[in-house]
């Protein structure tokens, strides 16, 4: 997860607080964080033109830099010895409509279009609020902005036109392959014995590796680390073809590296390993699950999951009332 959604993520989980704290921090915009004011606070009858402009250019400019979130229905002023920073808040009327606004303009704001623009909004009591715009990194890159026909990108805290020697060594390379990772999770199977300190859970899974670029992915690799909850837990992986080369390290690591003959293609999907979590009592820490994937080209990726006791305890109590539970 890089830095602009690690920012995003923030406004999804913490809301209104987000806001508030970088209105009291005075946050200065940088280069992965841009405050705009909606020209008519998103009360008019569409998208204002100033506001279509203004995401146009942020699309453009972090799209074509390294990503970037915009946070609507904040004042920003500069500051001689800050820069540009957060002053107060201008709340958007019916945050959920301007959602959908910048939504619908998306696909008209630059050529070619970004693909993996999202956009989150904000509501408070009143039902005024804010939303955040995530622009991540595109590997459709370079974008044009379609009002004014210049190609942008983020310099410190501003859109800057990019000039046409810089847009040429900036992407004048070969399309480069571009890793997502999600997982695949059959339903969990449950056993349940004679005592309730017997019931165990069993969920299987594949990490899944989605090719979004467009070049040709090769050496690709996942490494998974896992720590189980308990001594009665166990974690067991394993590669899912011959298209892989496995290395297990006392089943808490397990790594998989694909053959020379392999390629991912663009669109490509794969599932390298299978994953077996063998889950019962006592829960004394957390399950914890570390997968870092990339590919010959693209950067490393990490991504680290944590389940606490209690969580797994809910899991448990919840199959007292499944179908699927056997008796051992």
């Amino acid at each position: 997860m890089g830095r602009a959604e690690e920012l995003f993520d923030r406004f999804v989980q913490q809301g209104e607080s987000v806001v508030d704290a970088m209105i009291a921090d005075r946050q200065s915009e940088e280069l992965f964080l841009d405050f705009k004011r909606s020209a008519d606070d998103g009360g008019g009858g569409k998208l204002h033109q100033n506001d279509r402009q203004n995401l146009s250019k942020a699309l453009s400019g972090f799209g074509n830099s390294e990503g970037g979130v915009v946070v609507w229905g904040v004042d920003c002023r500069n500051e001689p010895t800050r820069g540009d920073v957060a002053q107060y808040i201008v709340p958007i009327e019916n945050p959920k409509r301007f959602k959908s606004w910048l939504e619908g303009a998306v696909s008209g704001c630059t050529v070619p279009a970004h693909p993996t623009a999202r956009h989150w909004a904000i509501e408070r009591a009143d039902g005024k609020g804010f939303v955040a715009t995530l622009v991540p990194m595109s590997y459709f890159a370079p974008h044009q902005c379609i009002y004014d026909l210049k190609y942008y990108m983020r310099a410190g805290s501003d859109f800057s036109p990019v000039p046409h020697a810089v847009l040429a060594g900036m992407f004048g390379r070969r399309p480069q392959p571009a890793l997502m990772l999600n997982w695949l999770v059959e339903t969990p199977r449950f056993q349940t014995g004679r005592e309730s300190s017997d019931t165990a859970i069993q969920i299987i899974a594949q990490p899944k590796l989605h090719n979004l670029g467009l070049g040709i992915a090769h050496d690709l690799y996942v490494n998974l680390e896992t720590w189980p909850p308990g001594p009665n837990s166990r974690v067991v992986g394993q590669v899912s073809s011959n298209h892989w080369i496995q290395e297990n390290i006392m089943n808490v690591t397990l790594s998989a590296m694909s053959n020379d003959s392999f390629r991912l293609g663009p669109q490509g999907v794969t599932a390298p390993m299978i994953v077996t979590f063998h889950l019962m009592r006592p829960f004394e820490r957390p399950l914890t699950c570390k997968i870092s994937y990339g590919c010959s080209g693209s950067p490393v990726t990490v991504i680290e999951s944590i389940v606490q006791p209690a969580d797994l305890e809910k899991i448990l109590k919840a199959s007292n009332g499944s179908t699927g539970a056997s008796t051992s």
